[in-house]
């Protein structure tokens, strides 16, 4: 009787065990839930498929001197392979290394600092208003050895202040990294954007780089550091309404192409990030930026001249606001991938030239599987592919 008591007893707290697993596991989100479930159940059929492999082939390994010999010669390879890509992904000590970081407001720019933070480097943010939320953000929530400093990249004066401040508030530390990432994007078709709205863009994207650049490269030499400049897949594919933006872009893609080839000869490396649709993750064209998107869009209308509206039309304006709030929807959800990246491109010894990030929320990322398909594609068929997914047809032509 005492025996089975102590069955029923050991029985009843399995149960409570198991019912608190469960209602553990119901406590997780439906996706998560979901994905576990699906991560279970093909490592189960994994281990199933290779288990039955093994026994099925094994007879034949033995009998075949020839086949064991090249299987092992080529787990020998693999083995060394991945000895060696262990030994390039080393990464550097953090401690004494200073990151530059343009663009902190928001987005990316932010979310890095934040990273690179915790990692433990020292990091400079600057941010175009030094009160705004996203550096107000930064100083309450990192350590002593985040700096937060206001930052034009249009102002010579601003960069000459934050040279000063390196120099001056942080000796004895090396400059590791700069990262180029601020950014801004003006929209609108050839006919709708003045010569100043591109030179506007051109000063703080593409020239901004180039000052900040020029500004610590004597410095970034001397420590063999390394440029990480911020573009995208618009740097290599030009969409409509984005020439501007896009113009920018390329510019900051020829620069850096040029500017890795003069330093390698210094041991400085130069590195392109290219995020692709993450545009409604960002400052650029989250839900809080689409009303100063749709205003601008009436700017737009306003100040062109009666000849284009009349061959465009009303509407045209109003599908393009339209066409940029549904993008917004289908970014990536997190920035997470292109903070890893950004981190990578930061911390291994030996990172590539060139990352393309995928983005949206969607199985996959148009744009950028585009830009895949760019140099094998027809000009034709490429252009027929653009326009079909990112341009609008003014109803003054349609009609």
């Amino acid at each position: 009787m005492h025996s089975k008591n102590q069955a029923d007893k050991s029985a009843i707290e399995k149960k409570g065990v198991y019912s608190c697993q469960f209602k553990q596991s119901l406590s997780l989100p439906q996706h998560i839930r979901s994905t576990m479930e699906v991560k279970q159940f093909l490592g189960l059929q994994v281990f199933e498929f290779a288990y039955l492999m093994a026994l099925a082939f094994f007879p034949f390994f033995i009998a075949q001197r020839e086949v064991a010999i090249t299987i092992l010669m080529v787990a020998s390879v693999y083995v060394v392979f991945s000895v060696i890509k262990h030994a390039l992904s080393y990464k550097v000590d953090p401690a004494n290394k200073v990151v530059i970081i343009t663009g902190c407001d928001t987005g990316f720019g932010n979310s890095l600092a934040q990273r690179l933070d915790s990692l433990g480097f020292t990091v400079i943010a600057g941010c175009l208003d030094k009160s705004s939320d996203g550096a107000e953000q930064l100083k309450s929530s990192t350590s002593g050895r985040l700096h937060v400093i206001p930052l034009d990249v249009t102002d010579d004066t601003g960069i000459s202040n934050c040279l000063s401040f390196f120099e001056e508030e942080l000796p004895g530390k090396d400059l590791w990294a700069l990262v180029n990432n601020a950014g801004i994007i003006v929209r609108g078709d050839v006919e709708f954007t003045s010569v100043k709205s591109y030179q506007k863009v051109a000063d703080v994207n593409l020239f901004g780089t180039i000052r900040m650049t020029k500004a610590f490269l004597p410095h970034l030499r001397k420590h063999k550091g390394r440029i990480i400049n911020v573009s995208g897949a618009s740097g290599c594919i030009s969409l409509p309404s984005l020439s501007a933006y896009s113009i920018s872009n390329y510019g900051i893609e020829a620069f850096s192409d040029a500017l890795r080839l003069e330093m390698k000869q210094f041991g400085v490396k130069v590195i392109i990030i290219e995020p692709g649709n993450y545009y409604g993750s960002t400052g650029l064209q989250n839900r809080a930026a689409l009303p100063g998107i749709q205003k601008a869009f009436a700017a737009l209308w306003a100040e062109a001249p009666e000849t284009v509206r009349q061959a465009y039309g009303k509407g045209y304006i109003d599908s393009q606001y339209k066409a940029v709030a549904e993008q917004s929807k289908t970014s990536a959800s997190s920035l997470a991938p292109v903070i890893d990246i950004l981190e990578l491109a930061i911390m291994q010894v030996n990172a590539k030239p060139r990352y393309l990030i995928s983005g949206s929320n969607q199985i996959f990322d148009y744009l950028n599987v585009l830009l895949w398909w760019k140099p094998w594609l027809p000009e034709r068929i490429f252009d027929k592919l653009v326009e079909n997914s990112y341009c609008q047809r003014a109803p003054a032509v349609s009609n």
